[in-house]
């Protein structure tokens, strides 16, 4: 394989990481001696954010013999439009959102969000077929019950990256727990550090080999 590209959240952006630590994209772009790296990931992205950072892949960067490799978030996460941009309500935050209380009070539920989940990797999958990209999933700290027709399971890594790094989960979020006592994310508030990409790197380099 020639080019990798990362697409996420800020997990594979490297929210948190200290000046001059690399997120586990970069260190997987090491690993794989690839010739050419693509980070399309941003922060506080939802699920189906993926399909329009695939897209942009697609329309504007240059590739070959590529694999693409897809974080993905929690799928509570519910995109919008406003102001000429797509955003993000998460349920994490302020709590006086008003758009936030409105849409978990009366539009959030699992079964929506187990319908977005399988539908943004049907997309992605799709997509990555028509224009020949070898495509890995990576799920970050959910269990998504990827359920729907066509979807291809032996893509996806057979744990998700908090398994990896041993951490919890706020189940009343669905979100990380901030701030844990774990050697792979302190003293980090929702993120890996360091060795916590350093392991999630190998453990997608492993997968992919």
């Amino acid at each position: 394989m020639k080019t990798l590209a990362v697409f996420g959240d800020s997990w594979p952006y490297g929210a948190e990481l200290n000046k001059g630590e690399k997120p586990f994209g970069d260190i997987l772009h090491a690993m794989l001696g690839t010739e050419d790296y693509y980070n399309m990931s941003h922060e506080g992205t939802a699920i189906d954010s993926l399909v329009i950072q695939l897209d942009k892949f697609i329309k504007t960067k240059k590739y070959n013999d590529c694999v693409c490799v897809f974080f993905i978030t929690n799928p509570t996460r519910q995109l919008y439009y406003k102001n000429n941009e797509f955003k993000v309500i998460r349920p994490t935050g302020s709590k006086n959102d008003y758009l936030k209380k409105l849409y978990f009070a009366e539009l959030q539920s699992d079964e929506m969000d187990h319908h977005k989940a399988n539908m943004t990797i049907l997309a992605l999958q799709r997509m990555c077929q028509k224009h020949n990209l070898t495509d890995v999933y990576l799920e970050g700290w959910t269990k998504i019950k990827f359920s729907y027709s066509g979807i291809d399971h032996t893509k996806f890594v057979d744990s998700n990256a908090i398994e990896m790094l041993g951490g919890n989960v706020n189940d009343q979020t669905a979100e990380l727990q901030k701030f844990q006592n774990n050697q792979y994310i302190y003293p980090n508030k929702y993120h890996p550090n360091k060795k916590g990409h350093e392991i999630i790197a190998e453990r997608l380099y492993n997968f992919i080999k």
